[in-house]
This record gives C-alpha cells, structure tokens and sequence, in this order.
C-alpha cells in the first residue's frame, strides 16, 4: 500500500507540474488514469478488512486509513492540479460528452473538497477528513469485536423450545468449540439472533438476545461506539461549515437525488404518518394474540417479531421454517441466474480455480448470449471469525475502457455473514428473508457488470446515494416471481416443487409486513439519521450526546415500545463506517423508484422478466451508469418523472391528509 500510494503520488506531481497546455487528455484523462497500482492493492485492502479482519488487520487498518485519507487530501489540495482542470472545465461545452461528463465530474470533486478556502481551512479540512476516516474505521472494527465475543449463554435446555433444529444444532457446536459443551451459545449475529426473536418461546430469551443485538456499541469499554459517534458527528458539521453549507445534511444531499434535506424529511414524515398508523393497528393485534396466549404484560420490542410470526401462521397461514426448505442457496442461485439470463441475456459459470479469499466462495464468469465476456462476479456469504457482519456488494475492479482503448471487465462482490448450517445432503436452507437479501445484493452486482462508462469516476459506485439502491430494490421483485419460484423453489429433499397455497401465503405475508421502507424500524433511524446530520454546531459545548439524541428523537417521533429500530446511533453501519451518511432516507426513495419501474415490467408481455424491457432498463439506467444524471436517465426510461405514490400503491396504502 505505501509503495501503490508513493506511485499515484508522483504520476499526479507529473500531471500537476506538466509544461503542456492543459487539456482533456493530459490532465482530466491523466488523472482519471492515475493509482492503477493503488486501485488493485486497495481492492484486497479492503476485501481483508471487512471480511477477514483477524491478526493485524485491523491495526492495519488503523494505519492505513489516514494514509489514503492523507493522499486523497493532498490531490484535492493541489491549486497546480486544480488551475488545470479549471482550464479543461471552462472549455467543456466543446468536448464530446463522456469527456464532458468526466470533467464535470472531476471538477466537482475539487469544488466539493474545498478547493477554494485558505490555506489554513484546507489544512484544517484534511485533518478532519483523516481524522473522520479513523473513526469509521473504529466504529466498524468495534462492531466486528462486539459480534465475535458476545454470545447468550443457555444452561436449561427448556429455553430453547420453538427454535428451528439447525439453530439449536450450531448453537450447541459454537458452546462445545467456546469450552461448555454442557450448555448452548447464540452469537451476537443477525443470523443467529433473528430465528431466536421470531421462534423462540422463552421470553426471557428472547429478551437477552434482543439486549445482546440491541446494544452493540452501546456499552462501557473499548468497543464503546458512543464517543467515536459523536466524534464523528462533530468532525462531519465542522467539515460542513468549512465548506459553506448549513449542516453536513446539507453538504451530503446537495449532489442527491433531493437536493435538499427538506424534500427528503418531508417525504420521511409523510410515510411516517402512514406507516406509524398502520403500526399502531398491527400492535394491537399482537396484544390480542399475547393476551390469548397468557402474556399480561404490556408488549416489548423482543416480543413484536414472535408474535408477527404466530399472527403469518395464524391468519395468514404461513409458515417460514417450511418455506425454507424449499429456499436452497443452489436454487435460489440458479434462480437469479436464470432471471438475469431472460432478462439481460447474461450467462454465468462457475471458475473452480479462480483465486479467492476462503474455500466457501464461490466464484462465476459472466458472459453475454453471444459468448462475449461480461466480467466476474464472487460470492462470499458465509460468516467467519473476523467477517463483518451484514450483507453488501462491492467491488474488486469497476470496469474501465484503458489507455489502449481495450475493455478492462469489472469484478463484482456479494458478501454476507450468514450462518450456514448444512443439512444432512449438504443443502444449505435460506430463510425467506436472506433469498430476498441475496436477490437484493445481485441486483447491485448486476449494476456494476452491466455499467458500460468508460472511466470508474463515471460507474455505477458514483451515482447518487439515493439512486444506487433502485436496481437492487427493483431485483428483489424477481425472486416473487411465480414463475420463478415454481421452477427453482423446490424442496431439499424431494425435489419437489413449493406448493401453490405456500406461494399465496407468502405473498399474503409480504404484503402484510411490506418493504423494508414502509415500517417504522426502518423510518425510525432514516428519520434520525437525517435529524443529526441536520445539526450544524451539536450541543453548545460543540459535543454531541449520542444516547440523549436518540432518545429525544424517538419521543418526538411517539416511537411505540413494542417497535425497535433495526439500526441505532452505535451499530448503525450505514451512517457512520458507511457512504449513507444523512442518506439512510434512500432506500424509501429508491424503493418508490423501484415501485414505479416494477409497473413498466408487470404490464409487459413478459413480466418481471421481459427481455425488451430489461433491454430499456439495462441501456437507460443500468448502463449508463453515471455517465448521466439518474433523472435523465429516467425520463428516458419512464416517460415521465417518478410517481411518489407508486409505492403506497403497491402496498395498498393511502396518504394521511
């Protein structure tokens, strides 16, 4: 990593001090060609720091982070560098547009570093960019110890009825390989702690569980996210002002799709009203359900997810545990294979022999209907010691046309931690939740294979936050898919296929429940994360009390206690390690682009999977990538802006007055 940094050092020091008249191609280009060493080294910098952060990794990382941060600070810095770009830029109009489209862009990137201030603010600005690297960089490693070292302990094993069999089978492996195998361990991993919330009838389980997930970051010691959050906070409105702006939310949302904090509140706040109503009614059924079964007790956010489930399988008839058994990780791969072969005529074979990170990652080729190649894409979705948890796309290499004018192929990434537990043929079972998880992270995949910008400054990782979650959203509409789901949900160890009346219950189901962004788990934290990027100066001291914010926010809110966020101020990997700072309000806005997409395709001749619309969508959006501004994009594929109510539409539900 020095020595990659050391190179792009002196190529840059070359552009910037070049006796050439500026120019698209000796600086722009030059520019954009620049840290080809560093690009490949620090893809396998942060594959090894997120997904297998053992040993001296994360000191590593605490070394390494402000180095990058320290080189991206003096690039930007640079007046030389920049007199240059500013001469291409001012002569833009006369460019072909991707060269345009790239000048913007690189010129942008000047202006929004601060480019312009004094010296001294410049100065200051670095050391808060570094220094706000640093912390996210804790802040993730602080989640990663947390979920590796903290487990529930079970001594009795009357605390474990309901619990789904595989569950109960690793939580007996990981006690006997933690030295008690007299006794059962649940890991502090999603994975682990989701099947407890939602089967296990223990309620003083379930509520030591949800504490353990509940309060990850949120303790005393090390590992206390707390101080690094509220660093972070400082560090971020600092940075806003320096710039000019009002708030961090400002600064962040102002190269977003809304522009402006105010439309993205609003649109929070109105889906808030909605939602928190609907909520409020599902409460009271739990309640009934609660009261039916004994519970006197007022209910409590570890109770919500189990008496969802009695309620799917009382009312709604469904069944998840049976449901997964028909939800193998090789079908429901098969199946998104399939999906994107109809839909984008892409094909994908397995590379036994390509490098890879662990023996569990599956890697495949991707290539189109004429043989053509495409790019690679890697699974990695097993957790492991030293593997954040979650799941996420990213990429190893983003695709690129280079100096020689030849197709540089991308390299696509889905990771997860999920909890594999093989069955007796080695079938690996998938909760309906994590099939539609995975659905989701090809739909980024897809993204980034399909991109056909000619630069990485130009790809799909630089679009807008709040557009970058469309395709994704859009692509978990495939795995609903009746066709789909009768050709490739088919039961582990009969072959057979998933029953008819399976499928309605499931639809029943998610219609109930709805989309990650229309339930107040989700809300809570967009809310929130927007509030706090909205404060410009924190408390009068300049300090932000992290735990007090959230708790005024919610009581503003009238969050009801049956309800918890499935992100909070101290394991909220979006807002602080994450690029979704003051834009967790995205996926709402995405899935409402989503919403109005997935109308164009259901009233196609061929569906979800219609090969003339996918074609549309692949040239007008997935292609495009960020060569062009998201709402042109659009309009090229829709005809018309988006349709805010698309996505009450699709879930039956109407506005508040």
């Amino acid at each position: 990593m020095t020595e990659a940094i050391a190179m792009k050092r002196a190529e840059v020091h070359a552009i910037a001090t070049s006796a050439e008249t500026p120019s698209f191609a000796n600086t722009v280009e030059a520019m954009e060609r620049s840290g080809g060493a560093l690009r490949r080294v620090n893809a396998l910098y942060r594959v090894m720091g997120a997904a297998n952060s053992l040993g001296e990794m994360p000191a590593v990382a605490q070394r390494v982070t402000p180095m990058l941060s320290g080189l991206e600070n003096e690039i930007l810095f640079d007046q030389r560098l920049f007199a240059r770009v500013d001469r291409v830029h001012k002569q833009r109009e006369s460019l072909p547009p991707l060269d345009r489209r790239l000048t913007e862009v690189i010129h942008d990137r000047f202006v929004r570093a601060g480019i312009g201030l004094p010296a001294a603010d410049q100065q200051r600005l670095g050391e808060v960019n570094a220094r706000i690297d640093t912390l996210a960089a804790q802040y993730n490693q602080n989640l990663i110890a947390d979920g590796g070292s903290q487990f529930a302990w079970i001594q009795d094993e009357a605390e474990l009825e309901g619990l789904p069999a595989p569950l109960v089978t690793a939580a007996k492996a990981l006690a006997t390989a933690k030295g008690r195998p007299e006794g059962w361990a649940i890991q502090n991993a999603r994975a682990a702690v989701w099947p407890v919330l939602t089967h296990g009838r223990d309620r003083g389980l379930r509520e030591r569980v949800w504490r353990m997930w509940n309060d990850r970051g949120d303790h005393a010691g090390p590992t206390d996210n707390k101080p690094v959050a509220a660093e972070i906070l400082r560090l971020r409105a600092e940075k806003a002002r320096l710039l000019g702006h009002e708030s961090y939310a400002h600064l962040a949302i102002g190269e977003r799709m809304a522009r402006h904090p105010e439309t993205a509140m609003a649109m929070l706040m109105r889906t808030w009203s909605v939602v928190r109503a609907v909520a409020l009614r599902q409460i009271e059924v739990y309640t009934a359900i609660a009261r039916d079964e004994g519970l006197q007790d007022a209910l409590q956010p570890w109770d919500r997810q189990f008496y969802a489930e009695r309620l799917r399988r009382r009312d709604l008839g469904f069944d998840g545990e049976t449901l997964k058994h028909y939800l193998t990780l090789d079908n429901m791969l098969a199946a998104m294979f399939d999906s994107a072969k109809r839909t984008y005529g892409l094909h994908f074979t397995a590379l036994p022999l390509a490098p890879r990170l662990h023996p569990t990652v599956r890697v495949y080729e991707v290539r189109r209907d004429d043989g053509s190649a495409q790019g690679v894409l890697y699974f990695d979705l097993f957790n492991r010691p030293g593997k954040m948890h979650g799941s996420y796309q990213t990429e190893y290499r983003t695709t690129e046309v280079d100096d020689e004018g030849r197709r540089v192929l991308p390299i696509s990434a889905v990771h997860s931690s999920f909890e594999a537990v093989p069955g007796p043929r080695g079938e690996i079972l998938l909760p309906f939740e994590y099939a539609n998880v995975f659905f989701h992270e090809f739909g980024h995949a897809l993204h980034m294979l399909l991109s056909r910008a000619p630069y990485p400054s130009l790809g799909s990782v630089g679009v807008p936050w709040d557009f970058v979650e469309v395709p994704a959203l859009l692509n978990e509409r495939w795995l609903l898919d009746r066709g789909t789901l009768a050709r490739f949900a088919r039961h582990a160890e009969t072959g057979a296929p998933v029953p008819a009346p399976l499928v309605e219950q499931l639809e029943r189901s998610l219609r109930y429940d709805r989309v990650f962004s229309l339930n107040l788990d989700y809300l809570a934290p967009a809310i929130m994360d927007l509030r706090m990027h909205l404060l410009a100066d924190g408390a009068p001291d300049g300090s932000f009390d992290v735990a007090a914010l959230e708790k005024n926010i919610l009581r503003e809110l009238d969050m009801p206690p049956a309800w918890d966020m499935i992100m909070r101020m101290t394991s909220n990997f979006h807002s602080f390690p994450g690029g979704y700072a003051a834009g967790v309000y995205g996926y709402l806005w995405a899935d409402v682009m989503a919403a109005d997409a997935a109308e164009v395709f259901l009233a196609s001749h061929g569906g979800l999977n219609d090969r003339e619309t996918g074609r549309r969508w692949e040239e007008a959006l997935l292609g495009a990538a960020w060569s062009v501004e998201p709402e042109d994009a659009w309009l090229r594929f829709r005809g018309r802006p988006v349709d805010p109510a698309a996505l009450l539409r699709r879930f039956g539900l109407q506005p508040q007055d």
